[in-house]
Parts: structure tokens; C-alpha cells; sequence
């Protein structure tokens, strides 16, 4: 066996190419974006929008597989916190909730300033995340985070509509293409993960040969 054939026998024990029911849901969530972004008005991009409500569902109920997960759970209990983030990230840290919406113009909220209390978000929110960041040092979880990606096989589908998914809709908030094609683009990528941490966490993924995976 010449050099490159073992380059691409290693790369390929890293990846999992099966394809399994969560990889059909991330490629149905990818198909339903594709024909939404061609056929929904662009309001349903707007905030509190049907798109948005989704990806929330979505996440919440990616912190219950991180939260009940049936291995490395120090490193999962990381995830749901980084979860947490994301979700108070996709309202604004509660800025854009409808309470504070202007009542003739749904698209329009307050500013911080314009909310009581509301110049102590930003500290807040850092201090947060420092929290985050010192508890995933504290307990060396970049160490568990290296041994599931050496250990681990990628599954391929998933992956593959989550990175896709993401690189989308960036594109589509950066270029202003259309707020509709971002948010159902982000509604696949939630869902794309969705699938991957209910397949890490409940052991539901293949390991690289010669690697144990924990039981």
C-alpha cells in the first residue's frame, strides 16, 4: 500500500458515511429550507417568526439529550451550558422578546438603554461566559473534547447539512440576501445538530479501529 492509499484509509476510519434515520431528518430539514427560502414571504424571516419559534424547540430540546447524556457527562453538562448561551443569543438575551416590541411595528424593540436595568445585559452576559469558559478549563474538557474527536468516527450526512447549513446562512445574513433564507437555514443547522448530539450522547456513533469507546 503506496503512501496516499494510507492517507485516505486514515482519513476514511475517521468518518462515518452510514446513512441512518437522523441523517434523512438533517436532508429533509435541508429539502424543507431549500423550498421554503423559494416560496415563503420574506416576514417569515422576521423575529418571533414560525422559523424562529423552531429553532428554540430545537434547542431546548438539544439540552435535554446534552443534560441526560449516557456518557462523558461533565463534558455534555459544558454542552447545555454553551446551549443555554445560544438560545438567550437567538432572543437577544431577552431583548427581542414580544413584550418589548413596538406595539405598531413588530419588527421594532427597544434598546438596552430603553429598558430598566437593561445597561447590566452586556455585563452580565460576559460574566456568563467567562463562567462557561472557566468551568470548561477547570475540568480540562478540552481533554474530553480531543478524546471524542480522536476516538470518534464523524457521521458524514449530518455534518455535512450542519456545515452547509451554517455557511448558508451566514452568507445570507452577511450579503443581506434574505432574512427568510438565513433563519431556515439555521432552523437546519439546529436540527443537523440536533441529530449529531442525540447520536454522541446516546451512544449511538462508531468509533475509529483500535480506539475504546466509553462505556
Amino acid at each position: 500500500m503506496n503512501t496516499t492509499d494510507k492517507k485516505t484509509c486514515r482519513l476514511c476510519s475517521h468518518l462515518d458515511g452510514e446513512f441512518r434515520v437522523t441523517a434523512a431528518i438533517a436532508l429533509l430539514a435541508a429539502l424543507a429550507s431549500i423550498v421554503g427560502a423559494m416560496t415563503l414571504p420574506e416576514t417569515a424571516g422576521g423575529k418571533n417568526a414560525l422559523p424562529e419559534y423552531c429553532q428554540l424547540l430545537l434547542i431546548i430540546i438539544s439540552t435535554v439529550f446534552a443534560l441526560r447524556a449516557n456518557n462523558h457527562q461533565t463534558f455534555y453538562k459544558f454542552v447545555f451550558w454553551v446551549l443555554v448561551l445560544i438560545f438567550l443569543r437567538e432572543i437577544n438575551y431577552g431583548r427581542t422578546l414580544p413584550c418589548f416590541a413596538d406595539p405598531d411595528n413588530p419588527e421594532k424593540f427597544k434598546k438596552w438603554k430603553e429598558i430598566p436595568y437593561g445597561w447590566l445585559a452586556h455585563p452580565l452576559i460576559g460574566l456568563y461566559i467567562a463562567a462557561v469558559l472557566a468551568f470548561f478549563f477547570w475540568k480540562k474538557l478540552y481533554l474530553t473534547m480531543w478524546e471524542i474527536l480522536t476516538t470518534s468516527r464523524i457521521p458524514v450526512w449530518e455534518t455535512t447539512v450542519l456545515v452547509l447549513a451554517a455557511v448558508t446562512a451566514q452568507l445570507s445574513e452577511r450579503l443581506s440576501i434574505s432574512s427568510s433564507v438565513e433563519e431556515l437555514f439555521e432552523l437546519t443547522f439546529y436540527t443537523s445538530l440536533l441529530c449529531l448530539l442525540w447520536r454522541f450522547t446516546r451512544g449511538q456513533y462508531k468509533t475509529i479501529p483500535g480506539t475504546a469507546k466509553e462505556s
